[in-house]
């Protein structure tokens, strides 16, 4: 079986603030952000998806469960939710068994993305993130996770940080690892991603792998739900992008 978690359980405001909804049954070009992630998921051979639940919980659950999917679902419910998403997680610990996708119920991301996550050479005490170099060509970089390295192993992460190398997208694979370094760091004001990112980074445990051009963008605003609507458009469901076209070489000389 290969699994993945989802985080699921925000309230996020800047996007659904007032509606009957939590944000990850927001449309995004006629279907739930979601539901557009599990079905990618299972496109790429996920067939556990766990789910943590928190605000407007019942709501989400009910819709997942009257939509139908390949993969097998479960749900933990996070209680907690006003406390940051490295606590959220720990909702859904027992589900870590091995190896397991971790990502984002706002992001959304081609194929190859998790492709290059998947493949990378991944030892039992470690976990991967999938990061983008191309700086620059992010859609919101004031929100974007910032990430500095050294080779393939992060140094720092953050929102805030001054130097960094690459972008955070969303996209990890994690192990049994991640989970202690969160219950070390898990406090009366719970903890985050990044805590529990940074402790495997003191240890040379955290590495990160190059999405190259794949496309992702995390859905988190109005105008980030714009361009996300856009980028479908463009590029399909699967938000993948052609392959560049290959000049043919030039027909002989007749002699």
């Amino acid at each position: 079986m290969t699994r993945a978690i989802i985080l699921a359980a925000g309230k996020g405001t800047r996007l659904v603030s007032g509606r009957p909804y939590p944000k990850p049954l927001q449309e995004v070009a006629g279907v739930p952000l979601i539901v557009r992630v599990i079905r990618a998921l299972e496109r790429s051979g996920v067939d556990e998806v766990g789910v943590v639940i928190g605000h407007l919980g019942d709501v989400l659950r009910d819709a997942l469960e009257a939509t139908p999917f390949a993969a097998k679902l479960s749900f933990f419910e996070n209680d907690e939710v006003d406390k940051p998403n490295g606590t959220s997680l720990l909702k859904a610990a027992d589900f870590v068994t091995g190896p397991t996708y971790l990502l984002m119920s706002d992001h959304l991301w081609s194929p190859s993305l998790v492709r290059s996550v998947s493949r990378f050479p991944l030892a039992h005490d470690e976990a991967v993130l999938g990061v983008d170099y191309d700086i620059p060509g992010c859609f919101d970089l004031d929100d974007a996770t910032k990430v500095r390295v050294r080779g393939d192993r992060i140094v720092e992460i953050g929102k805030e940080l001054p130097s960094y190398d690459c972008l955070d997208t969303g996209v990890f694979r994690i192990t049994p690892a991640l989970i202690e370094a969160l219950r070390d760091a898990e406090g009366p004001e719970g903890c985050s991603l990044s805590h529990g990112v940074g402790a495997l980074a003191a240890r040379g445990k955290m590495r990160v792998v190059d999405v190259g051009d794949a496309t992702w963008i995390d859905v988190d605003t109005p105008e980030a739900h714009a361009q996300a609507e856009r980028l479908i458009r463009r590029y399909g469901d699967d938000l993948r992008r052609p392959a560049p076209m290959v000049a043919a070489a030039p027909a002989a000389a007749a002699l």
